[in-house]
């Protein structure tokens, strides 16, 4: 590669000086997202933002192995105590996928809800006014209301594990497909 071209690369030096901006700004808005909540931004609560960033669902476990990287001796009580102050501050989601753990995940501007694969774990998410029918069925059969603080999990089989003779359960759901954390 020609100096000048381009697509040519950056020289290490800039690179990295344009990677340590990229991670300062990203770092700063995460900072920012924290105050407007009313959070602190301590560097726990900002390595564990961090970890919820990629927009997976990732377990406690998993986050405290994110932490770990940058702070080997950090303590499992502060990583839970943070996400436990993250949930409250509305900032991120705890969320029961039914496999015997609980997964996190950045709270988005709208509720959502998923599917599970009982096969492979793939998550799917689906969108609240899909499930518009389901509530108001429900609450015509049972008087039950779905409450707006609460998320549903639905178990199924995804198209990927689904044999091609299709499960006789009805449509498919559309939704978000992406592989479990």
């Amino acid at each position: 590669m020609g100096i000048g071209l381009p697509n040519a690369c950056h020289p290490p030096a800039v690179a990295t000086r344009l990677q340590l901006q990229a991670a300062r700004g990203a770092g700063d808005a995460a900072a920012a997202l924290l105050r407007r909540a009313g959070c602190r931004p301590t560097a726990q609560r900002l390595l564990v933002l961090q970890a919820l960033g990629g927009g997976d669902h990732v377990s406690a476990d998993e986050i405290l192995a994110h932490a770990r990287t940058r702070y080997p001796s950090i303590n499992p009580s502060t990583v839970y105590r943070t996400l436990d102050a993250l949930v409250a501050a509305g900032i991120a989601r705890r969320t029961d996928l039914g496999s015997g753990r609980l997964f996190y995940e950045v709270a988005r501007e709208h509720r959502h809800h998923h599917a599970v694969c009982q096969q492979c774990g793939a998550v799917a998410h689906i969108h609240d006014a899909s499930l518009r029918p389901l509530a108001a069925a429900l609450r015509a059969e049972t008087g039950f209301a779905l409450t707006p603080d609460r998320e549903i999990t639905v178990h199924g089989i995804c198209p990927d594990c689904r044999p091609t003779t299709a499960i006789a359960s009805g449509d498919d759901v559309k939704g978000h497909h992406h592989a479990h954390p």
